[in-house]
């Protein structure tokens, strides 16, 4: 009786550090696998950012030095950007046109900028 229980004791005890070892090797893969991704995902963006500035500078060198067009898509994200810089910085209404402006030129490089772009980002 005592050998049985001793027998049982034993195996629970060898089937525990069984899963404690698959456990924790299963663990270790997935921390492997999550490090793996967030550098390809890192890689990713940063090839992304590289096309991106390629794509500005190319844009710029063709472009007429005086006119950047500005797409309705590209003035969208601007106003997108534009409000969730609002709301983080909680920046005051009488300067929302100059930090439009300031959006708009960071991303153009333009000096001139339309009012209307402007009035469009800054309208509620």
């Amino acid at each position: 009786m005592v050998a049985k229980l001793l027998d049982i004791a034993q195996a629970a005890t060898t089937a525990t550090l069984l899963m404690r070892k698959k456990s924790m090797a299963e663990s270790a893969t997935f921390s492997r696998d999550m490090d793996q991704s967030r550098r390809a995902i890192r890689a990713s963006r940063e090839r992304l950012r590289q096309r991106h500035r390629d794509d500005v500078a190319r844009g710029w060198e063709d472009a007429d030095p005086s006119t950047v067009v500005v797409s309705a898509f590209q003035a969208d994200v601007f106003r997108s950007a534009f409000r969730a810089l609002v709301r983080e910085t909680g920046t005051p209404q009488c300067q929302w046109r100059d930090l439009a402006k300031a959006l708009v030129h960071d991303f153009t490089g333009c000096e001139l900028i339309e009012t209307g772009l402007v009035d469009w980002i800054v309208s509620k």
